[in-house]
């Protein structure tokens, strides 16, 4: 797993400095936009955004609310980019399986297209599921790849030694969201955006901290 978090880092310093002008960064900025309409912020949130890359999509959802917003992201690049931008934000240099912060923080947690690129995506979700405040609710945003697409770019990157994502259908982030004791799941498709979303029960403890 390490070499997958040193390709993916190497890959996304190189593209940090003009990443929004990259055919998946140009992809990345219009589901972010799509992300920002339909996510509610409220004062005093604590919002953490994984894969945060330049830092953009927590702007945008910090924009207009006092909320406090944490990012991390492999690339030390794109970390640098984010905390030049937004030095309002809080910005760390990690990967989605090495999470430091305490349990019940945030009240939002998104993914926005990156959650293919994360080695261990079922251990992400429970990792985040404690990580969120009861109440709290986790978003991942995607591609709205049509099936056939998702299926054979799944294959194709089996084949390609470089390429390590998998691509998980909504069956399957339904079903890792269950596991980890999520409910209230929300799927929304809108324009190229495929949001995932789930809650943490108000009350009910997770199975991971029974």
């Amino acid at each position: 797993m390490k070499d997958v978090k040193e390709r993916s880092a190497k890959i996304y310093n190189k593209k940090a400095e003009k990443y929004e002008k990259t055919i998946s960064g140009k992809m990345s900025v219009s589901l972010e936009q799509e992300m920002i309409k339909k996510i509610c912020v409220r004062d005093n949130d604590k919002i953490l955004d994984v894969g945060c890359g330049t830092g953009t999509l927590l702007s945008g959802l910090t924009r207009w609310r006092n909320a406090e917003g944490y990012g991390v992201d492999v690339s030390e690049e794109m970390i640098r980019r984010a905390s030049a931008d937004f030095p309002d934000l809080h910005f760390q240099v990690a990967s989605s399986d090495d999470l430091d912060f305490e349990d019940n923080t945030f009240r939002i947690i998104t993914v926005c297209s990156a959650f293919h690129h994360f080695p261990n995506q079922a251990e992400f979700i429970q990792k985040a599921a404690r990580l969120l405040t009861p109440g709290g609710r986790l978003y991942i945003g995607v591609v709205a790849f049509p099936e056939l697409i998702r299926i054979s770019g799944n294959i194709a990157d089996k084949v390609l030694p470089s390429c390590k994502v998998k691509r998980p259908s909504t069956h399957e982030i339904l079903g890792m969201f269950k596991a980890a004791g999520l409910t209230k799941f929300r799927v929304h498709k809108l324009k190229k955006l495929l949001m995932i979303s789930a809650k943490k029960p108000e009350s009910e403890a997770l199975p991971s901290e029974a």
